[in-house]
């Protein structure tokens, strides 16, 4: 087998027809009675399960690339639909603006903080003192 060029599927497909052969030979008699063939047996068994559970996810992460790719085309559909566009490309060239739009901080309401609310570093308390600041 070793001159073909076989693909991953064409390796499975040898490896686990080997195994279901050697899971045929354990089992003829039905389950092994010496310890070593049924140590041999659930490791056989482990594998095929730990190659079945990975065919499984690997078709599961295809039908969620799938169904991704489908929710972003729909989005991208919605927005050109309603006439969505990147608020930092030029309408007619497609190239980025320089400046970021500004919003007028006149429209903003005024701060007002309260004392101690724009200190910046580490103020060390006990429990007096916060209860004291808390009460007054």
């Amino acid at each position: 087998m070793s001159e073909f060029n076989l693909t991953d599927d064409d390796i499975l497909r040898l490896t686990q027809g080997q195994r279901k052969k050697l899971l045929d030979h354990y089992t003829e008699k039905g389950i092994p009675s010496s310890i070593e063939e049924q140590e041999a047996l659930m490791r056989l068994l482990a594998d095929m399960d730990r190659t079945a559970l990975g065919n499984k996810r690997v078709k599961t992460d295809e039908k969620l690339a799938g169904t991704n790719e489908l929710v972003a085309q729909a989005i991208t559909d919605v927005i050109k639909h309603f006439g969505g566009q990147n608020p930092f490309e030029n309408n007619t060239t497609g190239v980025i603006i320089d400046a970021i739009p500004q919003p007028d901080t006149k429209l903003l309401p005024a701060a007002n903080p309260v004392p101690g609310e724009m200190n910046i570093g580490i103020e060390s308390h006990d429990f007096n003192d916060f209860v004291k600041k808390f009460e007054d």
